[in-house]
C-alpha cells in the first residue's frame, strides 16, 4: 500500500498529464497508483490518440448499468452491448472525464459502429446516449466543446447536441471553465440553459460561420457572457448582428484579457465601449472584420491598455484615422503588431499609421504589415530596435541590389526572423554584403517570392547556416535553382520551403 495520500499522488501524476509513457509505467506500482493514473489518463481519453478510437467507446459502454436509460434506449435500438456491460471493468472510467469533446465521441462512434456492422447514421444516436452518461456520471467538465462541422446534419440534430440540456448538466457543469460551440444547431437553449448554471467560463470561442439568424441566439450569448464572474478570454467568428453581444463583454471589465473578432460585420450601430474599462487586455484582434469604422474605434483613442501586448488589425477597406491614435495610446505596451489593408494610393486617405509606429512605438518586438521601401522599411527598423519578428508585405517589385547593403547594419541585434513576403531580385554580392553587415542571428529567412533566387544565392546562403544560426529558409518562388543546389543547401538548413525545381 502506499504512504503517499492519495491526493499528492494526484497532484504529482497532473505534472505528467502529457507524458504518457511515465503515467503508464506509474500504472504498474500498486493499486492506489494505477487508479490515481488512470484518473489522470481518463480526464481526457483522446488526448494521446491521432485517429477516433472505437476501444475508447467500447469502453463507455461497458461502463454502462442495466438498468440505466441510455442502456434501455442503446438495445431497443438493437445494439449487442450485453457482453460489453456484463463484464464491467476495474473502473468507472466514465466518472474520471473532465473534457468532453463531441467530435472525438461522434468521430469515434463511427468507427465502432462500422467494426459492429452498423449503420455509421447511427452515430449521433450512439454520441448522444454517451453523452448524456457523461454528464450524468461526472461531478464536473471542466471543458465542452460541441462542434458539427464537417458532420451531415439532419432535422432533429439539436436533439442530439444541446448537451447543456441534458439531465445533470446542471451540476456537472456548473464549474465549467471553458466552452466552445460551432454548428448549424439552435443555440438558444444552449446558451439559455448554460447561462442559469455556469458562471465560471474563463474561456468562451463561438463560432458562427455555419449559422442563420434562426439558429445564432445573439441575445442568449449576451446573457451568458454577463453571468460569467471572470471571462478572461472571448472569441467571436462570423457574424453580424452583434451589438449585445459586444456590449456584454463590459460586464468582464476586470477580467477579459484576450479579444478575438474574426470576420464580423460590426455595422453602424456598434462601438468599442465595451471594452474601455478592461484594463487587463492583453490581447486584441480584429480580423477580416467590415465596418471597423472612426465611430467604432473612436471610444479606444484617448484609453491608454497598460498590458496590451498583441494588437491584429487585418481589413480590407482603408484603415480609419482613428486606428492611428488608439496605436498612438497603447504605443509603450505594444510589442506585437499584425497589419492589413487594401493599398492606399492617395497620400490624402493615408492615416499615417506606420509613421505613427516609428515615432511612438519603441517597444515592438514583433510586426507584419505593408512597409514601403524604402521610404518606411529604413526608418522602421531605425527606429524599433527591439524588433524579434519582421514579416513585410509588398506588392510593388524592388531591385534591391543597393538596399540590401544599406539594411544589414539596420537590423536589430536581437532580430531571429525576417520575412521578405513581396518580390525583390537581388544579385549575389548584394545578398553578401547584407549578411556580412549584419549582426543578428538569424534563424528564420523568407524570400518566398522572390523568383530569382539562383544557386549562387543558395551557396551564400549555406555559407551562412554553416555558422549555425539559420535553421529555415523560404524559397518557395525561386525558379532558377537546380536539384544539386536544393541539395546543397538542405543539407545545412533544417527546414526549406520550395517547390519542386524544374
Amino acid at each position: 500500500m502506499s504512504l503517499i495520500p492519495v491526493e499528492i499522488l494526484r497532484l504529482v501524476f497532473g505534472l505528467l498529464s502529457k507524458d504518457k509513457k511515465s503515467l503508464r509505467s506509474c500504472l504498474l506500482v500498486d493499486r492506489t497508483w494505477c487508479e490515481s493514473v488512470v484518473s489522470i489518463l481518463w480526464n481526457d481519453p483522446f488526448q494521446f490518440l491521432e485517429e477516433p478510437s472505437s476501444l475508447i467507446i467500447q469502453t463507455l459502454l461497458s461502463c454502462l448499468n442495466e438498468s440505466e436509460p441510455e442502456s434501455t434506449i442503446l438495445k431497443k435500438e438493437d445494439f449487442s452491448i450485453e457482453n460489453l456491460i456484463m463484464n464491467r471493468p476495474t473502473f468507472d472510467y466514465v466518472a474520471f472525464m473532465r473534457h468532453l469533446k463531441y467530435v472525438n465521441i461522434y468521430e469515434s462512434s463511427l468507427v465502432w459502429l462500422t467494426q459492429e456492422g452498423k449503420d455509421t447514421s447511427l452515430g449521433f444516436f450512439v454520441a448522444r446516449e454517451l453523452c448524456k452518461l457523461i454528464i450524468k456520471r461526472c461531478k464536473t467538465i471542466l471543458t465542452l466543446s460541441i462542434s458539427t462541422e464537417g458532420m451531415v446534419s439532419f432535422t432533429d440534430e439539436n436533439d442530439y447536441v444541446s448537451i447543456p440540456c441534458f439531465p445533470g448538466a446542471p451540476d456537472c457543469l456548473s464549474n465549467l471553465q471553458e466552452f466552445m460551440c460551432c454548428g448549424a444547431y439552435d443555440k438558444k437553449k444552449i446558451f439559455k440553459s448554460m447561462a442559469n448554471s455556469c458562471r465560471n467560463i474563463r474561456r468562451l470561442y463561438v463560432d458562427y460561420y455555419m449559422d442563420d439568424f434562426k439558429t445564432a441566439a445573439p441575445p442568449e450569448l449576451a446573457k451568458l457572457i454577463k453571468n460569467q464572474q471572470g471571462l478572461i478570454e472571448f472569441k467571436l467568428t462570423m457574424y453580424a448582428k452583434v451589438f449585445d453581444i459586444v456590449s456584454a463583454l463590459g460586464s468582464q471589465e476586470k477580467t477579459l484579457s484576450y479579444v478575438e473578432f474574426r470576420g464580423i460585420d460590426f455595422g453602424d450601430d456598434v462601438t468599442f465601449d465595451s471594452l474601455v474599462n478592461c484594463t487587463n487586455l492583453k490581447y486584441l484582434s480584429l480580423h477580416s472584420c467590415d465596418n471597423v469604422t472612426n465611430k467604432t474605434l473612436e471610444p479606444l483613442t484617448t484609453v491608454s491598455f497598460p498590458n496590451l501586448k498583441t494588437f491584429i488589425f487585418k481589413v480590407i477597406p482603408k484603415p480609419p484615422v482613428a486606428l492611428s491614435s488608439f496605436i498612438r495610446s497603447n504605443c509603450i505596451s505594444l510589442q506585437e503588431l499584425v497589419l492589413e489593408w487594401q493599398q492606399i494610393t492617395d497620400p490624402e486617405d493615408d492615416p499615417e499609421i506606420v509613421e505613427t509606429i516609428i515615432e511612438y512605438c519603441p517597444n515592438i518586438t514583433s510586426f507584419e504589415g505593408h512597409l514601403k521601401v524604402p521610404q518606411q522599411l529604413i526608418p522602421f527598423l531605425q527606429a524599433c530596435s527591439q524588433l524579434r519578428n519582421l514579416t513585410v508585405h509588398g506588392k510593388e517589385r524592388v531591385v534591391a541590389d543597393e538596399l540590401l547593403p544599406q539594411l544589414g547594419p539596420l537590423i536589430p541585434a536581437k532580430m531571429s526572423k525576417l520575412n521578405i513576403c513581396a518580390i525583390w531580385t537581388f544579385t549575389p554580392s548584394a545578398l553578401q554584403e547584407f549578411l556580412d553587415l549584419c549582426i543578428a542571428p538569424l534563424e528564420f529567412i523568407g524570400i518566398r517570392e522572390c523568383y530569382d533566387i539562383t544557386d549562387e544565392h543558395l551557396d551564400i546562403l549555406a555559407r551562412y547556416a554553416e555558422k549555425g544560426s539559420l535553421k529555415y529558409l523560404n524559397i518557395k518562388a525561386a525558379s532558377r535553382i537546380t536539384k544539386e543546389g536544393l541539395e546543397n543547401i538542405c543539407s545545412v538548413v533544417d527546414v526549406i520551403e520550395h517547390s519542386d525545381p524544374s
